[in-house]
């Protein structure tokens, strides 16, 4: 089965919000083994609307539309389609659909009147309630498939209304393998990426490197089966470097890792400037683990909080090995958490140090990020997670294979 999306709204094009409907169907479709075969925009224009939909009718099973269904003029989307459809003369008041409407509206009959026409559409159409708003949507002849622009009314409507409609007969399942320490690149080159059945591919995002693995079935089960065979693999190519299979964040899984041993954890950041520790504190949990928090920016605190001495930075500066290593010690000195992490460096440059202490076992590397100072720094503090994780496994090696 074959798919297209077409997500209506001139406030789409102008870029005013962002179409997040058209992201969430492809993968609930793919879910189900329904491939998407193509996402379009298309403005509050009836012509470009009806050339849109008129093509994608030609060319896929199911035409999928978010937007549009609502009680003013520029509301065209079920319009269009009925006339896509040569549906035109079969347009009635649903009473069921009206009777929802007057009991939402209190019987306000200005309301009813200028909302009408959401109650209206062709005999033989299958209509999707709207339980979270006032647009129904609905189904037009198994082919087009209506639905509202608000998120929340359009997810609840597919989940709860739409997919026991759709004909599919496999499913698609997907997991993410979240990879320590590498890019994208150093992920392609060391696993074999022309599996059908399976599919594996490397991504990139603002948590670092990760591996998608995509299975399509005739049913849950066999997908399980072919997924856990592939992530085997996987494990065997990439050893301790696979962080997780799940969905949580790095930050969630040093959470995790921390409560699990009453542990405690303290930073003490310079290039990052506080980054490391907010992308913990951000994580529901985060009170019970984190134990204090610096930024040392400049030389004089590196040395007042940290007690990095004068002769280290004059003689090797503050983006160095040798005043990584003080600023490590200082702050273990200082707070004696379980896990201490330290950053330090040019992010202009993306040359960054950075510092790791957990119990007896103690990290300073360095990096290099060919990258603007923002992205350099994100990428730091990814970096910082993925050692922490693997020193609290004990998995970290200093001749690890990165």
């Amino acid at each position: 089965m074959k798919a297209q999306i077409i997500s209506v709204g001139t406030e789409i094009l102008l870029g005013n919000i962002t179409d997040t409907n058209s992201k969430y169907l492809a993968n609930k479709l793919t879910e189900l083994g329904i491939d998407v075969f193509k996402m379009t925009t298309v403005g509050d224009n009836p012509d470009r609307l009806f050339k849109a939909m008129k093509e994608a009718v030609e060319e896929v099973d199911y035409v999928f539309t978010t937007g549009g269904l609502g009680p003013t003029e520029d509301d065209i989307t079920k319009e269009i389609a009925i006339k896509v459809l040569g549906q035109e003369n079969q347009v009635c008041v649903d009473q069921r659909s009206k009777q929802r409407l007057e009991s939402y509206f209190s019987n306000k009959k200005k309301a009813m009147n200028v909302n009408i026409k959401q109650a209206m559409f062709p005999k033989d159409a299958i209509i999707l309630d709207n339980d979270k708003g006032t647009a129904p949507g609905c189904i037009l002849k198994n082919k087009i498939i209506l639905l509202p622009g608000p998120p929340r009314e359009m997810n609840y409507m597919f989940e709860n209304k739409l997919v026991k409609h759709l004909n599919y007969n496999s499913v698609i399942k997907s997991r993410n393998l979240k990879i320590a320490l590498l890019g994208e690149w150093d992920m392609a080159n060391r696993i074999d990426l022309t599996s059908k059945n399976p599919t594996i591919s490397p991504y990139f995002d603002n948590q670092g490197g990760y591996l998608r693995i995509t299975a399509k079935a005739k049913n849950n089960e066999e997908a399980d089966r072919l997924l856990d065979k592939k992530e085997k693999e996987v494990k065997e190519v990439f050893k301790s470097l696979l962080i997780s299979d799940d969905s949580l964040r790095k930050e969630e899984t040093l959470i995790n890792l921390l409560k699990e041993r009453d542990e405690k954890i303290s930073t003490a950041e310079s290039v990052t400037g506080g980054l490391i520790a907010s992308s913990i504190i951000d994580i529901d949990g985060a009170s019970r683990v984190i134990e204090e928090s610096f930024i040392t920016y400049s030389d004089r605190i590196k040395e007042k909080n940290l007690n990095v001495s004068r002769e280290t930075l004059e003689q090797y500066g503050a983006v160095s090995y040798e005043c990584a290593l003080e600023m490590l010690d200082g702050l273990h000195k200082l707070t004696n958490s379980n896990l201490c992490i330290i950053s330090t460096g040019y992010a202009n440059k993306g040359e960054i140090f950075l510092g790791l202490k957990y119990r007896d076992k103690k990290v300073i590397k360095k990096f290099k990020f060919s990258a603007d100072r923002n992205k350099a720094r994100l990428f730091a503090k990814n970096r910082a997670m993925d050692l922490a994780i693997l020193m609290m496994r004990g998995k970290y090696e200093d001749d690890i294979d990165i």
